[in-house]
């Protein structure tokens, strides 16, 4: 069953738009992969010390040699490699070998683009990216304003995937940050109630980047509008404990999600709820007191305090949120669905006053 909100685009769409547009040709990724872990670590020098200009020049040539090397070579040096680790498949996702020598001349041979190890090391640090031409792209089931989800099909296995493209204008380093500290994010959660990174796909050419993610059939708003679906009271208590409990577990990694709302519960078709999109989220520690931005969390979902430009808070925003959304799957509609700050204040203010 597809998603209620999905919209009909043209199926049998290949992911990799570098790829087909540009006609670039990209080697086999495990091969590369291997061999380049391989020839890293053959060229590991004796002692630790030196300075980083060695360091840089040693796997400069490393890289060098690495593109220099035949095709048939590699793919023994990928077998070599797999022996010596004594496992005869690898994964597509797999980690990299701890490297000396600059760890980002390793991330540029593993196959992610210098543009976005330059900025983004911290995030791909250990991950190798997937190949494009694994996903084939089935229908567009979502459109934002800095990216686009698709449904997609692993060609391998045939599992059905989400892949968000995110783009990037002009390459500006800011939005790129942006989009670094949700990887990094999503990396460090790992809870049955929130959505987990499961690979990257990146272009070495183009500004853009899809994240891979589990396939749920709907979002909680769409599936509590749909008509002729009236949620009982099990199922309310049943979907407000797992939100609850993915909340619990993002607030104890000390990140708040500030965005929650209806469209960011995803919802499978076996009732299990994931938390979504963690483009507004952020870090916030007690014991490290910094100003928040106040004008997050969508504005029918945003606590008072956030409307009045408070700029220090904490887990109950999200909390708030998830208050409102369980009074909206009970009353049928949002209980403050006003257009300005103004007009979502006031009857908040005026609920405070008169209890």
């Amino acid at each position: 069953m597809g998603c209620i909100c999905s919209k009909e685009t043209q199926s049998n769409e290949y992911v990799g738009d570098n790829k087909y547009n540009h006609g670039e040709k990209e080697d086999n990724v495990k091969a590369e992969t291997n061999a380049a872990a391989w020839l890293i670590s053959s060229q590991q020098p004796s002692q630790k010390s030196g300075s980083d200009d060695e360091k840089n020049k040693m796997t400069l040539a490393v890289v060098e040699k690495f593109k220099n090397t035949p095709s048939q070579i590699q793919r023994g040096l990928s077998l070599d490699a797999q022996a010596r680790g004594g496992q005869g498949h690898q994964q597509r996702f797999s980690r990299l070998v701890s490297v000396t020598g600059g760890e980002r001349g390793g991330q540029i041979v593993s196959g992610w683009p210098s543009w976005l190890v330059s900025i983004a090391g911290e995030a791909i640090s250990g991950w190798i990216p997937s190949k494009a031409d694994s996903y084939e792209r089935l229908e567009k089931i979502d459109q934002g304003a800095y990216s686009s989800v698709y449904k997609a099909r692993d060609v391998e296995t045939n599992r059905i995937v989400a892949l968000k493209k995110v783009r990037f204008g002009n390459m500006d380093p800011e939005s790129i940050r942006f989009m670094v500290k949700e990887i990094i994010i999503l990396r460090r959660l790992d809870h049955s109630n929130v959505m987990k990174l499961e690979g990257i796909i990146t272009s070495r050419v183009s500004g853009s980047l899809y994240l891979i993610f589990k396939y749920m059939e709907h979002d909680l708003a769409g599936f509590a509008a749909t008509p002729g679906i009236k949620l009982t009271e099990a199922q309310i208590k049943c979907y407000m404990q797992q939100l609850l409990n993915g909340l619990d577990h993002c607030h104890s990694r000390g990140i708040l999600h500030r965005d929650i709302k209806g469209a960011n519960i995803l919802i499978d078709n076996n009732g299990n709820l994931k938390i979504a999109d963690f483009g507004l989220a952020t870090f916030s520690h007690a014991d490290e007191k910094r100003p928040m931005a106040s004008r997050v969390v969508t504005l029918w979902y945003r606590p008072l305090e956030l409307l009045l430009g408070c700029t220090d808070y904490g887990a109950a925003v999200d909390l708030w949120s998830a208050g409102c959304i369980l009074t909206e799957l009970f009353a049928g509609k949002p209980i403050v669905p006003g257009r300005t700050e103004v007009l979502v204040a006031l009857p908040i203010g005026c609920a405070f006053e008169f209890s």
